[in-house]
């Protein structure tokens, strides 16, 4: 998948999108995330990730929804919850890629196939 670099305007983005993130994953706490890194450099998976979960809630943050649902790095989560259990903002962030994956399910915004990397 290549990456498109593109100017989005305000006017594009969706404002209800952090609530309705909030409300489907039960995560208030979204809003105080500091962005530190600790939940990406603690992911097993951040190396095949489209954009590390620091990226991803920085995007739901600040409503590039489009962005956020049509990405591999959502269904890479492992849910591990390394990054959740590390977060010293308490942010759930494997319950907000939960609630990503369904609202992609819903939008029917999921690819069709991608290659997945083997655990051992």
């Amino acid at each position: 998948m290549e990456i498109q670099r593109k100017v989005k305007y305000e006017e594009e983005l969706d404002k209800q999108f952090l609530d309705q993130v909030k409300e489907m994953s039960g995560c208030a706490e979204i809003d105080g995330c500091i962005q530190c890194g600790t939940c990406s450099s603690s992911c097993p998976m951040s190396v095949y990730m489209d954009y590390p979960p620091r990226k991803i809630i920085a995007m739901v943050k600040n409503g590039f929804k489009e962005e956020a649902l049509r990405n591999f790095t959502i269904w890479l989560c492992s849910s591990c919850y390394t990054c959740q259990v590390r977060c010293p903002a308490e942010i759930k962030i494997t319950d907000v890629m939960y609630a990503l994956k369904r609202m992609a399910i819903q939008e029917k915004t999921y690819p069709a196939r991608f290659p997945i990397p083997v655990l051992d």
